[in-house]
């Protein structure tokens, strides 16, 4: 275990406020174990994640039913990824549909193989009455909405107290390009980024504000472009760290990256950053992307393409998370290290 998570286990060890059978429990945990320090601390991380976590109250989502355009939309966009990797083990299976706000305007769809997701999509409703993709990525970890990794963040960050007997109101919004949660815990209400957990600086108002976003509907997935269907999604294996190299700060945005150029961009072990230059907050940005999926009309999947594909760029860490391009680059910026900018 390392430094910072040993720290972590004491920070909680003394906001836990335990009684004296636990701190004894866990004396007795340590001085019977045999082996290294790290699995010690291992046991002590056991016993007060365990008895930390049986004071929140059970956190869920309800699924309710959804309009029977966003299933239709649903299901053939899934039959359509399961066609293509990473997305294969999609076949077959199954749909769940969770509501998110603002105004339900926003649909979480979990695809499910028995009581395993193994993917999500998040479909838009779209200014002309239509619905759009406005995000969607594949793993059985580290998806958006994940209740396993709430529950852990509000254990580590110590967020809810010890002697806690309330109740939690669990809320799952959708602004443009960010998932996330409202929590209200008695009087007290915060959001937090539900991609990746970290509390998110607002107010209220803030928070009206940011949901109230439209993301734009220029080159995305809807239910009206039939026609198009995505190629096997490219990853190139390159860092999904934004702070391993921060000298991408240095470097000038990247101008009109598109299908035409993506690939020159994000060569194998290459990577670009985003940013969204004083409002990452909103977008969860800064992130990088580090592979991307076209989608062309299906008679020119094999054929030469004459017209530019629509994009989504794989995102965030192990770019799990397939953002539509055009929306990334209508809020903020692209961004190679300097000595590979191809842009100078």
């Amino acid at each position: 275990m390392n430094d910072a998570m040993k720290i972590s286990v004491r920070r909680r060890l003394l906001l836990a406020g335990q009684s004296c059978f636990l701190l004894l429990l866990c004396i007795g945990l340590i001085a019977t174990s045999s082996g290294s320090s790290s699995a010690l601390a291992a046991s002590r991380v056991s016993v007060v994640d365990s008895v930390s976590q049986d004071l929140i109250p059970v956190l869920q989502m309800d699924i309710l039913p959804s309009p029977g355009t966003v299933q239709e939309f649903a299901k053939s966009t899934l039959n359509k990824l399961a066609a293509e990797a990473p997305f294969t083990a999609w076949k077959d299976a199954g749909i769940e549909y969770y509501p998110l706000g603002p105004g339900t305007h926003s649909w979480l769809v979990n695809v499910m193989k028995g009581e395993q997701r193994i993917g999500y999509m998040i479909i838009s409703a779209t200014d002309q009455g239509g619905y759009m993709l406005s995000e969607y990525g594949a793993g059985t970890y580290g998806l958006p909405y994940s209740l396993l990794e709430l529950r852990q963040f509000l254990v580590q960050e110590g967020l809810i107290p010890s002697s806690f007997t309330g109740k939690i109101n669990l809320t799952a919004l959708y602004a443009p390009l960010l998932p996330v949660w409202k929590i209200a815990i008695d009087d007290k209400t915060i959001f937090i980024n539900a991609s990746v957990p970290q509390v998110l600086p607002w107010t209220l108002s803030k928070a009206e504000e940011v949901l109230k976003g439209q993301q734009t509907e220029t080159d995305v997935i809807t239910n009206l472009t039939t026609d198009l269907s995505p190629l096997s999604a490219y990853q190139s294996g390159g860092t999904d760290d934004p702070y391993k190299d921060i000298m991408w700060l240095t470097s000038p945005k990247l101008l009109a990256v598109g299908g035409d150029n993506i690939a020159a961009l994000i060569r194998p072990k290459e990577s670009i950053a985003y940013q969204a230059a004083g409002r990452n907050d909103i977008v969860g940005a800064p992130f990088m992307i580090t592979g991307y999926q076209n989608w062309l009309p299906a008679s020119n999947k094999t054929q030469a393409i004459n017209n530019m594909p629509t994009v989504y760029a794989a995102s965030g860490p192990e770019g799990r998370r397939y953002l539509p391009l055009t929306a990334l680059q209508a809020i903020g910026t692209l961004h190679k290290l300097p000595d590979k900018n191809i842009y100078k």
